[in-house]
């Protein structure tokens, strides 16, 4: 199965993290590695409201080589990324994930076929928290997964290039960047399709 859309049309992306791990910081990232990447508008959402650490939380993104002309929540994402396997037992997720047409990326070790998830979508898992961890990039001893995702979705949508992404890393981070660099390559390599 492929994304009917393009790299010549509008491709949206709902993250679902835990507040703390990054989520719309990923989402800030990869829109500007996406702008880099040459398109021609690009649109980042948080959902922002009471959230605490380790609460779900959701942002949105739309990249795009038209000009966005909505400013909305993605409701029929075309890629679906999650920070946190045990987030697929939460009823609101599930349902929010479209049942066709949709690349999910999880960050698992692993996915039993008991994910909940429709198999009329392509499923992809990557080890954030072991990469994360074996990287030391860490928040009060908390595995950061936010970098290492943007990896896994380049690798699994060609969407975003990696030059795009670890130069977007470098303009942020300056020398400090290097973890988040090998950390994305890793996650990149270690992607794989479940089905």
């Amino acid at each position: 199965m492929v994304i009917e859309k393009t790299k010549l049309s509008n491709n949206e992306v709902t993250f679902f993290s835990r507040g703390g791990q990054g989520g719309i910081t990923a989402c800030q990232l990869l829109a500007e590695a996406a702008f880099q990447d040459g398109y021609r508008d690009v649109m980042s959402v948080p959902q922002i409201g009471a959230e605490r650490r380790g609460a779900p939380i959701r942002a949105f993104l739309i990249i795009s080589q038209d000009d966005i002309r909505t400013i909305s929540a993605v409701t029929n994402p075309d890629v679906v990324l999650v920070f946190d396997e045990a987030m697929l037992k939460l009823p609101p997720i599930i349902n929010a994930i479209p049942k066709k047409n949709c690349k999910v990326i999880v960050n698992a070790e692993s996915l039993n076929g008991n994910s909940g998830l429709s198999k009329n979508i392509e499923l992809y898992t990557f080890p954030g928290t072991s990469i994360a961890m074996g990287l030391d990039l860490t928040l009060e001893g908390l595995p950061l997964v936010n970098v290492p995702i943007l990896g896994a979705f380049s690798g699994a949508t060609n969407l975003v290039s990696m030059d795009s992404i670890g130069t977007v890393l470098k303009n942020k981070w300056k020398a400090k960047a290097e973890k988040n660099i090998e950390s994305i390559k890793l996650a990149h390599e270690k992607t794989i399709r479940v089905y």
